[in-house]
């Protein structure tokens, strides 16, 4: 037995009952279950058992009830247990803590409270002297005479346990109760209760229960992933059968045609007369005759590369009436607009450094008072690089495209195409910075 431990009599036994003050007809339901009542009280509280083996069996009990009222239950039987025992057997609340898993500030808070309860116009000595906050508090030690030299009470007689309807609470209503009390039967027949040993048990239970509810839920999980897998494989081939192909039936083949042997008799030598190859000629002539300016064309612009200046229009008002050097040097003075009438400029820019290139460009787009195309903010930051979608004054379209050319590494495209018309004094241009 561990040291300070105390051992509880029969007689101990009978006054804890009559002191707890049960009302046994509340409890039992009039008496009915009285019987049953009575053995769970014999068995539980066995006599000649130490004070740290009636807390094991506490202990027993909280691990084994689930039932909220139940627990509550126990739980004042448990706290009038330790007031019984710091009264009657002299307890300290340094040896309650040290022989049960109760902690020392909850000890010292059922003895405080149970005091209150009976003298509470002395709240605050009483308060004073049974808090414990920490393991190094001077009131650990306190007994109840030394309570009672400190608060100046000396009236043992009056120590009854105060009145609670836990007192009257019909417990063995409750399913659990007979669970309970069963199994007090079964594991609290000896006097020598290996609570660690029945704890381990319970704990290895709670995780082989917690392992195959694991198992479970984890087979579950992989049953729909299964199920859904080969559902969805059914519905797919179903929908295969319902689903007919077109395959061409070449009826009108003859399967009975059969390709010649190749031979190796080598080529055969013809000649053409002066006749045939005049006809030839012909032929070919005629091919120069046939007018395509009707003809449908699906392409949506046209686009050259101006590699000078003194390519682009010598005038930006009759930019659409006059040939560009490009077309007059590379195009013979042919020039090509059936791909559209909106005459529209692109820049192509390499840079390996947008930002300063992009910072460049924002104070060109002050300058000449360039306006935006669509609701795309000019230098819209896209993957690859940088965006502009802009409409530039034709008094400053020269001006500004010679600039722009300075920024980078750039090329000028001059495209047609069939988008609506700019706005008058206003020419669209693109540009394009692509990040290296």
């Amino acid at each position: 037995m561990i040291e300070d431990d105390v051992i509880y009599s029969k007689k101990d036994i009978v006054d804890f009952e009559s002191w707890v003050n049960l009302n046994k007809d509340a409890l039992t339901w009039q008496g009915r279950f009285d019987k049953e009542f009575n053995h769970f009280w014999e068995m539980f509280f066995l006599e000649d058992l130490s004070f740290s083996q009636y807390m094991s069996r506490f202990d027993y009990a909280f691990i084994h009830i689930k039932t909220g009222p139940l627990s509550s239950w126990f739980s004042w039987l448990r706290d009038s247990f330790v007031c019984y025992s710091f009264i009657f057997k002299s307890l300290s609340i340094r040896t309650m803590g040290d022989l049960s898993s109760v902690e020392y500030d909850n000890v010292s808070i059922v003895i405080r409270n149970f005091y209150i309860s009976l003298y509470p116009e002395l709240d605050d000595d009483i308060s004073e002297h049974t808090q414990v906050t920490n393991v190094l508090s001077p009131n650990l030690d306190l007994t109840l005479e030394l309570l009672n030299q400190k608060v100046g009470l000396d009236e043992r007689e009056r120590l009854i346990n105060c009145e609670s309807l836990l007192q009257s609470m019909e417990v063995t209503l409750y399913d659990e109760w007979n669970i309970l009390s069963k199994k007090i039967e079964k594991d609290f027949s000896t006097k020598n209760l290996n609570f660690e040993k029945i704890k381990t048990k319970i704990s290895f239970k709670q995780y082989m229960k917690a392992a195959r509810d694991t198992v479970i839920t984890i087979a579950v999980l992989c049953g729909v992933i299964v199920g859904t897998k080969e559902l969805n494989i059914s519905w797919e081939n179903s929908l295969l059968e319902k689903i007919s192909i077109y395959e061409p039936q070449f009826k009108w083949l003859d399967r009975t045609l059969s390709f010649q042997d190749k031979d190796d008799k080598g080529a055969v030598d013809f000649k053409l007369d002066k006749a045939e190859i005049d006809n030839v000629e012909t032929s070919e002539g005629k091919f120069d005759e046939i007018d395509f300016s009707n003809q449908e064309r699906y392409e949506t612009e046209s686009e050259v590369t101006l590699t000078s200046w003194d390519s682009l229009p010598k005038d930006f008002d009759t930019a659409g009436l006059e040939q560009s050097g490009y077309e007059e040097l590379k195009k013979r003075g042919y020039r090509d607009s059936r791909y559209g009438n909106t005459k529209v400029y692109r820049v192509m820019m390499k840079s390996v450094d947008t930002e300063t290139a992009k910072d460049k460009l924002t104070k060109l787009l002050d300058k000449y008072e360039v306006t935006r195309v669509d609701n795309v903010e000019p230098g819209k930051g896209v993957p690859g690089g940088v965006y502009y979608n802009i409409y530039v004054p034709r008094k400053y379209l020269k001006e500004f495209m010679s600039q722009v050319m300075e920024v980078d590494d750039a090329v000028l495209y001059e495209s047609r195409t069939r988008t609506k018309r700019n706005p008058p004094g206003m020419n669209k241009v693109f540009i394009w910075i692509k990040s290296i």
